[in-house]
């Protein structure tokens, strides 16, 4: 990214509700900003007050999404207007997908297909930034996908995954970057206020705790074979491997949400659990994500479905098991040379989900030094 930029529009996931997406976006724009101090961003969002509170030092300015603005979701006159006053468009995080490929409401990449090509008309930069790319199963999906992507002066992804399938569909670039997750470069809260917080929520520490993540899409996305998974056997399903690791290696468990709208999920799932009193729920309702970070620091092992929450997690060396609900979880426990320690939900049941916990706890330390000593390769940045 040489060059003089006045002025960048962010377009990719940005509702203020997932600790991840917050820590990604602070990093990717700390990380241009290193570079190009005078540059100030424009954010499409649906919650113009959470860029206000977290960004403003950034100097960050939000674009409001919201209906009355004439948006549905990204597709909206505020969208065009930002785009054309932009130096720069980066498209950001995971929303190059072809599912529900014409609902504004849930899909991006549609909108995509007309804001480059408004971008590129008008003279403005593209650039996709460390982005994730797929699932991609149609052939009309697969050409919007390529099409765009063509039109970008600059692709950076955060993993071989990602680059290979943009080959697969036809992106014809040269050179495609391959850099870690900006959220790597997310910082953990300091350790008193971490102590405070465990204090507050009754995280002892003369007490051993296993970290869990579960995600809401569970029967969105997922499938096991033809048949989806429904929620309700899934947090059954969740709650019978929390007793199981409680009972088998003398731990106890703290669940953490990482996106608001998981909230009610985890709830659920305490519900069915045996021993509640072992059980702590940390959200990012009431905490940060560099909060957050910092309390996945403590955990022995976490055991994540959410992307960025395995991403915040092994950050802070905790070995980490992946709930593999879509590719780029798969992607990201291959990048970090962890491939084995994802299950599949062809695979999910609470039999195997437990042996796997219990078999990454005997090599937890292992895991831990090998993370350690691998993490100067897995950083995000600018190439």
């Amino acid at each position: 990214m040489k060059g003089v930029l006045k002025r960048i529009t962010l377009l990719g996931s940005v509702s203020g509700r997932n600790a991840g997406d917050v820590a990604l976006i602070a990093s990717i724009m700390s990380e241009i900003r290193n570079l190009h101090p005078e540059v100030t961003f424009e954010i499409p969002t649906i919650n113009p007050a959470f860029i206000k509170k977290h960004y403003s030092h950034l100097v960050a300015r939000p674009v409001s999404m919201l209906p009355w603005h004439l948006s549905v979701k990204m597709l909206g006159l505020p969208t065009f207007l930002s785009v054309r006053r932009a130096d720069m468009v980066l498209v950001f995080d995971a929303v190059l997908f072809d599912r529900k490929l014409f609902n504004p409401l849930f899909n991006h990449m549609s909108a995509l297909a007309l804001l480059i090509p408004y971008a590129k008309k008008h003279g403005k930069l593209v650039a996709y930034y460390n982005v994730g790319v797929g699932p991609v199963y149609t052939s009309l999906g697969k050409k919007i996908l390529a099409s765009i992507s063509n039109q970008a002066d600059l692709i950076t992804v955060r993993d071989e995954d990602s680059l290979n399938l943009l080959r697969e569909v036809g992106v014809t670039r040269l050179s495609i970057h391959v850099t870690a997750d900006a959220a790597l470069n997310n910082q953990p809260a300091p350790p008193e206020r971490v102590q405070e917080i465990m204090k507050e929520q009754g995280i002892f520490s003369d007490r051993r705790w296993i970290g869990m993540n579960v995600n809401t899409y569970v029967d969105t996305w997922v499938r096991s074979g033809e048949k989806g998974i429904s929620r309700r056997n899934f947090q059954n399903t969740m709650a019978q491997v929390a007793d199981s690791v409680m009972d088998d290696l003398d731990v106890d468990i703290v669940f953490f949400a990482t996106q608001v709208m998981d909230i009610p999920l985890f709830q659920a799932i305490i519900q069915e659990v045996k021993k509640k009193e072992r059980v702590r729920l940390v959200t990012n309702r009431d905490y940060t994500n560099h909060e957050i970070m910092g309390l996945l620091g403590q955990m022995e092992l976490f055991v994540g479905m959410r992307l960025h929450s395995l991403i915040l997690a092994s950050a802070m060396y905790t070995p980490i098991v992946g709930l593999v609900y879509l590719p780029k979880v798969r992607s990201y426990l291959k990048e970090i040379g962890q491939p084995d320690q994802g299950l599949e939900f062809a695979d999910f049941n609470a039999r195997r989900l437990v042996s796997l916990i219990e078999s990454t706890w005997e090599r937890r330390e292992l895991i831990r030094q090998q993370v350690e000593r691998e993490s100067g390769t897995t950083q995000g940045g600018v190439p």
